[in-house]
C-alpha cells in the first residue's frame, strides 16, 4: 500500500483560531454568522497579542512544521510523489441557474434583519459599515430578543422554506417538461442509403458485458448521499445551510479531520453558509 502523503503544517495564526474559535463565536452570537466575521476578530485578537502569549503557538507551529517536513522526505524517499492542487483540479461549478427559484437563508435572524435593516441604518452613527456595522448592531439586538419575541421570525423563516421546496418542485417539473419537448422537436436525421455491394455482410461483432458497466457504476457512487447526523441535519435547514452542510462533510480532505457534525455546521455558520471558507477555516488554510 502506498504510503500518504502528510498534510502541511497549521501556522501560529490558525493553531491560535482553531483554539479560540469556539470562544470568538459565542461572544459575537449571531453576528457570528456574517461572511469573515470570526477570522477578522481572530484576527485583532492575534494582532494585539504580546510576544509571549503568541510564543506557544509559534512553537508549537515550529515543531508541527519540522514534523511535517520530516514527514514529506520520508514520503519523498518511499516513491511519493508530491501532488500540489492546481486551480484546474478543483471542482468546476456549475453556473447558477438566474431564473431558478432562490433560497432562503439566515434563519429567523435573517428575517429579522431583513425587516428592520432601515430602522438600525438610521440609528447607527454617520460613516457607519452599511453591512458590518448593521449585521453587528442587529447580532446584538437579535440576542437580546426572547424565545417568544424571536418565534414569529423563526416561523416566517420556515413558511419560507416551505414556499421555496414548492417552487423549486415546480421550476424542476417545468424545465423537464421542456427539455423532453425540445427533445421532441428535434428532426430526426435522415436515413442513410445503404451502398449497394455483392460482398457478404460481416455478422456484427458480439457486445462486450462489461461496456458501459464504468459509467453505471459511476452514476450510482454520484446517487450516494453524505450521511450526517439527523439533529445537525435538522438545525441546519433551518438556517437554510442544509446543502452546504452535506457538500462540506462529503469533502474527502474534510473527512479526513475526524470533525463532528457539530462541528462542521459551526462552521458553516461562521462563514454565512459558504462551504470553501468553511473548509479552508476547518483545514487551517
Amino acid at each position: 500500500m502506498a504510503a500518504e502523503q502528510p498534510k502541511k503544517s497549521m501556522t501560529a495564526f490558525f493553531l491560535y483560531v482553531e483554539q479560540q474559535r469556539p470562544a470568538i463565536v459565542k461572544k459575537l452570537g449571531e453576528e457570528a454568522k456574517v461572511k469573515g466575521m470570526v477570522i477578522k476578530t481572530a484576527a485583532a485578537q492575534w494582532k494585539d497579542l504580546a510576544e509571549g502569549a503568541k510564543a506557544p503557538y509559534e512553537a508549537k507551529a515550529a515543531t508541527a512544521k519540522a514534523e511535517y517536513d520530516t514527514a514529506l522526505e520520508n514520503f519523498k524517499q518511499m516513491g511519493g510523489e508530491v501532488v500540489r492542487k492546481r486551480k484546474a483540479d478543483k471542482e468546476i461549478k456549475p453556473k447558477k441557474d438566474k431564473d431558478a427559484p432562490k433560497k432562503p437563508a439566515g434563519g429567523g435572524f435573517g428575517v429579522y434583519l431583513a425587516e428592520n435593516r432601515q430602522k438600525i441604518v438610521k440609528s447607527l452613527p454617520a460613516g457607519s459599515n452599511a453591512t458590518t456595522d448593521v449585521s453587528k448592531a442587529a447580532g446584538a439586538q437579535w440576542k437580546d430578543l426572547s424565545g417568544e419575541e424571536k418565534k414569529p421570525y423563526d416561523e416566517k423563516f420556515a413558511q419560507k422554506m416551505v414556499e421555496y421546496k414548492v417552487a423549486m418542485d415546480e421550476y424542476k417539473a417545468k424545465n423537464t417538461a421542456q427539455e423532453e419537448e425540445e427533445e421532441e422537436d428535434k428532426p430526426s436525421p435522415p436515413p442513410k442509403k445503404a451502398k449497394k455491394t455483392e460482398k457478404t455482410p460481416t455478422p456484427p461483432k458480439p457486445v462486450k458485458s462489461g461496456k458501459g458497466k464504468g459509467k453505471g457504476a459511476a452514476k450510482a457512487a454520484r446517487a450516494l448521499e453524505v450521511k450526517v447526523d439527523a439533529a445537525v441535519l435538522a438545525e441546519a435547514s433551518k438556517l437554510g445551510f442544509d446543502a452546504a452542510l452535506r457538500n462540506l462533510a462529503g469533502r474527502a480532505d474534510v473527512k479526513d479531520l475526524g470533525k463532528s457534525d457539530t462541528e462542521l455546521l459551526e462552521a458553516i455558520k461562521t462563514s454565512g453558509g459558504l462551504v470553501n471558507p468553511a473548509r479552508h477555516a476547518l483545514l487551517g488554510a
